[in-house]
């Protein structure tokens, strides 16, 4: 064989073994997702990703979570009669819940206005006019400033603070009466706690909560204390903390029995809690079931 036979011979075999590795090369890229000949192109991975975030649909919202959020204040207080009812001596002659709520954002906002209406001793309408303006709304305290300039700064503070108390209560209280009327476990529970003959409802009227209430009547109870007395001591107009109450009406108590009682109580009122929630969701459970 010549040289110039053997050159062309390995020029040749040199040319096969490259058409080979780029065959193989080929192959491998399809199996695991390479480039390929279309590299310039988005990769396949990306692309379908960014399709599934098109497509993908919003997550769903239960009826509960749309009620909750979308109502207006008038809503909300037309579907709730005990809150409805407890303010209504607070309204202005003539008016409705539905008419002097309309506008307010929040049955907080509304319910803090009517209070620093009484309180104060101003028109209501006057206030609301402030509070809704249409330009430059109000907030609660810069609407008392214009329409009681004879009040100092901090007089409307503690004005508007106390406001918003009474209408965080009167929420609360109103939730209670709900809680008290639609479970029953939880009225059964309450009921037996109080002495004989008193009305369950007028009992928890002025508690914010249903374990502010038990929690008073499982002290009463457990340290003999009438339960009217300790009432008036945690939901007067000067209210203090049950452990102050129960140091006042029973002074002769040591620090370390008192604690033990609360810690007792605590835990009593837990079990029924627990107890009236696990009811509840049962009595939900039998509804979906319908």
């Amino acid at each position: 064989m010549t040289k110039q036979s053997i050159i062309l011979l390995a020029a040749g075999s040199l040319l096969l073994a490259a058409g080979s590795g780029e065959l193989l090369a080929q192959k491998g890229q399809g199996k695991f997702g390479g480039p390929g000949a279309g590299g310039g192109l988005p990769p396949a991975t990306a692309k379908s990703s960014t399709t599934r975030e098109t497509v993908k649909p919003p997550p769903a919202t239960s009826s509960h979570t749309m009620g909750s959020s979308n109502l207006s204040a008038s809503e909300r207080l037309a579907n709730n009669t005990n809150l409805s009812a407890r303010i209504q001596p607070l309204l202005p002659a003539g008016s409705t819940v539905t008419t002097a709520s309309a506008g307010f954002r929040s049955q907080g906002q509304f319910i803090s206005a009517l209070h620093v209406s009484r309180n104060l001793n101003i028109p209501f309408d006057s206030l609301k006019a402030k509070l809704m303006g249409t330009e430059n709304p109000e907030s609660l305290g810069k609407a008392i400033h214009d329409l009681r300039p004879d009040l100092s700064r901090s007089t409307v503070k503690r004005d508007v603070r106390l406001a918003e108390r009474q209408a965080h209560l009167d929420i609360g209280a109103a939730r209670l009466a709900s809680r008290l009327s639609t479970n029953s476990t939880l009225a059964a529970r309450a009921q037996a706690l109080l002495p004989a003959g008193t009305n369950l409802q007028a009992a928890a009227a002025g508690f914010e909560s249903e374990h502010q209430f038990l929690l008073a009547e499982h002290v009463s109870r457990d340290l003999n204390i009438p339960f009217a007395q300790l009432k008036a001591k945690v939901t007067g107009t000067d209210p203090v903390s049950l452990q102050q109450a129960v140091r006042a009406l029973r002074p002769g108590l040591s620090s370390s029995a008192l604690k033990a009682d609360l810690k007792l109580a605590r835990q009593e009122t837990k079990t029924d809690l627990q107890a009236a929630n696990q009811a509840a969701e049962g009595q939900r459970e039998i509804a979906e079931r319908r």
